[in-house]
């Protein structure tokens, strides 16, 4: 949405002591290279991941003693309001997504390896919740593979099932979903990752048939190419470490990724070395590393590029701010900072 000249944001934090916002609303304006908090709402505590859609907000909230995410309404001048919460058991929704029809959603829980859903109301209220689903296993990596932990859920383009990103325990989960909208496991449900790799999330090209599976663990960013609706169509391509060689100065931990608007670049975040580095997506459906930049701060943990693909925002956790970049058009590069704001423990950034 755009707004005197400039654009808006989103973000969301870990909320670290009481009274702090949970959701900032964000002015970007790119010729003044400036950036103004507008709006903050504290009715919801971590709202670690957000999602726009159809005019309303929903916020995973993560928590450790439930499964959790909410509804806002956006109001005039972009404010915010608590539509409602739902809480189910579990703990750690850590990330959201809906599926195609945007009626009903699901949360994924990093700190009981479960995954959560129900219905969502044309006025943004949710119904009773569908019958969770949990995971089972553990990794080799023992201080983060203890068990299962469920990082991502979400749909493939053209696909009906639910796809979780399991970290704990080295594997992509496939479910049908049920006409009620709960879910069951789908044949060939299983894609193993390499053992200790800790699969964090999934990226998909905006045109081409292909998925990015980035590894957090491992520091991988995997290509797979989807040649039908299900994961065992899924045939792996190429995969590229993203952790610069040498690097010994603390943890390496791969964060994000995403596709430019237009199919042609690749942009992933790397925390510790605090990296963006960026990918050429070529015409034989293969990445080739372009070039690498600063996060301009500290613990990339998630990006979101403006809908033009002009701009790159930054959410860097541990150094308190969100950085936007302008974007080189030719070269898919990151350019100035086109602006800074200070926001506590930012977590996720989502254009409005």
């Amino acid at each position: 949405m755009e707004t005197f000249g400039g654009y808006r944001l989103y973000v969301g934090s870990y909320t670290a002591h009481p009274g702090d916002a949970g959701i900032y609303l964000v002015d970007v304006d790119p010729v003044r290279r400036a950036c103004t908090v507008a709006q903050t709402n504290d009715e919801t505590e971590n709202s670690s991941f957000l999602l726009l859609s159809n005019g309303r907000l929903f916020a995973a909230n993560e928590q450790g003693d439930c499964a959790r995410f909410s509804s806002f309404a956006i109001e005039d001048g972009g404010a915010l309001r608590l539509v409602d919460s739902f809480r189910a058991a579990g703990a750690g929704t850590c990330q959201i997504a809906l599926d195609p029809t945007g009626a009903r959603i699901y949360g994924a829980n990093y700190e009981s390896g479960s995954i959560v859903g129900c219905r969502v109301r044309a006025d943004g209220a949710f119904e009773p919740g569908f019958r969770p689903v949990a995971h089972r296993g553990s990794g080799v990596v023992a201080e983060r593979q203890d068990g299962p932990h469920v990082h991502m859920v979400g749909f493939a383009p053209h696909a009906s099932s639910l796809l979780a990103v399991d970290l704990g325990i080295d594997a992509l989960v496939s479910y049908a979903v049920l006409p009620d909208g709960s879910l069951e496991e789908a044949s060939g449900f299983v894609l193993p990752v390499a053992a200790g790799e800790g699969p964090r999330m999934l990226a998909h090209h905006p045109v081409l048939p292909l998925t990015v599976l980035v590894t957090e663990l491992g520091n991988r960013v995997v290509l797979f190419r989807r040649e039908g609706a299900g994961l065992p169509s899924w045939r792996f391509l190429a995969s590229h470490s993203v952790k610069p060689t040498g690097f010994s100065d603390g943890e390496c931990l791969a964060a994000h990724a995403l596709f430019s608007p237009d199919g042609r670049y690749l942009y992933v975040s790397v925390r510790g070395p605090n990296e963006i580095r960026v990918f050429s997506v070529g015409q034989r459906e293969a990445l080739e590393l372009r070039s690498r930049h600063s996060s301009g701060g500290s613990w990339p943990r998630h990006m979101a590029l403006s809908d033009d693909g002009s701009m790159l925002a930054v959410a860097n956790e541990r150094s308190d701010e969100v950085v936007v970049f302008a974007i080189d058009r030719a070269s898919g590069a990151l350019g100035d900072n086109v602006a800074r704001c200070s926001i506590t423990r930012p977590s996720c950034v989502v254009w409005a």
